[in-house]
């Protein structure tokens, strides 16, 4: 067979029909092709997409023929599944009860319509449906306080006081820093990895803790910092005060900071109206308001997750650098991560308990 040559407009036909086309026999066939443009051989191609190595080669012969058009011809479309009777149905179901895995989903729809399917049938008509396997987030609520009630308190406050003084930031007339401390414990971060089995990653023995306390700047996205390896409290906060107005060019300066105790005692408080420095806290539970948390992530998945660093020195090493490349190596990332959308949760969809 003469070599494939794949174009944009083939791959990203590809990439968007094989989970949601109409026909499974076409999706399967989208599949091997998708396989195929990964470099994968046909005897894995044949494994990872459920058919035969015979029906690998016809269907790349017939996009070698005709291309995708070819391939989207169907003579022999094969019996009609009987779940399409009941596609309305479950999927209204599941859009307002996920299930948890495939498993699950098949046991529901054993008990709903009485048909028995194997799990490879139960994944594809999923996604049939439109449904994919995303990670639950987490809707950051105080005690005793309802969600809607809180998404209020958020959006007020993002609209009376946190909008403004970025507006005077875009502006120029302002420099507003969101600061918060992260605690970097020298353990073990687990990640993805794209791989044929399951790797390991070694943990360190340590409980080692590298404590990194920052002001991220709202426009520049410059980040100041202190750090430690014992513990965060009100003089912590102290010297970041003193780095943050020593960095200063005589604009009004503006720290967006949460409710810690350490950092609205009067120690700090005193400090900061005494350098000039206005602090604006946050609602309580309201990370998402915090633009200085997606950098946390940031650094996590660049540096920590799924590495090994042998001894604590090299631990500590790794989140620096990644911090002081910030503003250069990652500057392109973190101008589309820093953005001033936040995310706000007036309405999500709730898992139901």
């Amino acid at each position: 067979m003469r070599s494939i040559t794949f174009t944009e407009a083939d791959l990203r036909a590809i990439a968007e029909e094989r989970y949601f086309h109409p026909d499974p026999h076409v999706q399967r066939k989208l599949e091997v092709l998708w396989l195929k443009h990964h470099g994968e051989t046909h005897q894995r191609i044949a494994q990872l997409a459920g058919v035969s190595r015979s029906s690998v080669q016809r269907y790349l012969s017939e996009f070698l023929a005709g291309g995708l058009e070819q391939l989207r011809r169907c003579p022999h479309a094969g019996q009609r599944s009987r779940l399409e009777d009941y596609r309305a149905s479950l999927d209204e179901y599941f859009r307002a009860h996920p299930p948890r895995s495939v498993r699950d989903a098949q046991e529901i729809i054993r008990q709903r319509t009485g048909i028995l399917r194997g799990q490879t049938q139960v994944r594809r008509f999923l996604r049939r449906l439109g449904l994919e396997p995303r990670k639950v987030a987490a809707l950051p609520v105080p005690p005793k306080k309802a969600p809607e009630e809180h998404a209020r308190e958020q959006r007020q406050f993002l609209d009376d006081e946190l909008e403004p003084v970025l507006a005077e930031a875009r502006a120029g007339r302002r420099d507003v820093y969101f600061v918060d401390a992260s605690h970097f414990v020298f353990a073990a971060f687990l990640g993805w990895v794209w791989c044929a089995m399951r790797f390991f990653v070694r943990a360190a023995s340590g409980r080692k803790r590298y404590n990194v306390l920052g002001a991220l700047h709202a426009v520049s996205h410059r980040l100041i910092r202190v750090a430690n390896h014992s513990y965060i409290n009100a003089e912590s906060i102290c010297d970041l005060l003193r780095a943050v107005a020593a960095a200063g060019v005589g604009r009004p300066i503006t720290l967006v900071l949460d409710n810690a105790r350490y950092q609205k005692c009067a120690l700090v408080q005193g400090l900061a109206q005494s350098l000039g420095i206005g602090l604006l806290y946050l609602p309580s539970y309201s990370p998402n308001l915090n633009l200085i948390e997606r950098v946390w992530r940031f650094v996590k998945k660049q540096s920590l997750r799924a590495a090994y660093h042998p001894t604590y020195e090299a631990f500590t090493a790794a989140i620096d650098q990644c911090l002081g490349e910030l503003d250069t190596t990652h500057k392109k990332d973190m101008d589309s991560l820093l953005t001033h959308d936040f995310q706000m949760f007036d309405s999500v969809p709730l898992l139901a308990a």
